[in-house]
């Protein structure tokens, strides 16, 4: 079906673990796609009106980059977890990440606002805040000395093979990213733990607004 050129797509995401869901714990999703009507379609077949509600978009870019590149976030949490900083750290990094996601969502022609909502910060508070997440086990294994080959024996990490993506896009794009860059180069052990908390913290002072692209 997707070769064909005339074939619907549609793209669902938003901060669900799979779990919870069959628990009936009530959850939120959004579905996007080219065609807001497919999107509307699929919205009325799955919500529920009790677990499961379902909104719609129209920017299936912005909602795929939300999905995908949260992941290598939720590494770096787990390794802020692992290095035994508090809330304070984890809070400032999914803000700071948040930014660079809309930076470059809007780059890749997304629109920024859709990080904003499920599929972005949705999904980046449920994946860096909860050790349910495969990828945020990932980052506090590898802060314990476990290794990128060990730790996919176990599981599937999607952040492992993202967070590479995110730093093509990013170079691509002529985008800085320090947080994705900084989890890319621990994940690759380019810098130490000390050295990436030296590289964010010491950075120019700025305001913390700017318009995007």
């Amino acid at each position: 079906a997707l070769d064909r050129a005339d074939q619907p797509l549609a793209f669902l995401s938003g901060p669900s673990f799979a779990a919870e869901i069959m628990k009936g714990n009530p959850t939120t999703l959004v579905v996007a796609s080219d065609q807001l009507f497919q999107a509307v379609r699929i919205q009325k077949m799955m919500s529920n009106f009790k677990t499961i509600r379902v909104f719609t978009s129209n920017d299936p870019v912005g909602v795929q980059l939300g999905g995908a590149l949260k992941n290598p976030l939720a590494v770096g949490a787990g390794m802020i977890e692992a290095m035994g900083f508090g809330t304070n750290t984890l809070a400032a990094m999914v803000t700071r990440a948040s930014h660079e996601l809309r930076q470059l969502c809007s780059a890749m022609g997304g629109d920024p606002r859709t990080v904003d909502g499920l599929s972005g910060a949705g999904d980046l508070m449920l994946t860096c805040f909860s050790s349910q997440s495969r990828n945020q086990r990932c980052g506090q294994r590898l802060m314990k000395g476990e290794s990128v080959e060990d730790i996919q024996k176990d599981c599937t990490v999607e952040g492992i093979a993202t967070v590479d993506v995110a730093v093509i896009y990013a170079d691509m794009c002529g985008l800085e990213l320090p947080i994705f860059r900084c989890v890319h180069a621990l994940i690759h052990k380019k810098i130490t733990p000390e050295e990436a908390v030296l590289d964010l913290m010491g950075r120019r002072s700025r305001t913390e607004t700017k318009k995007f692209l």
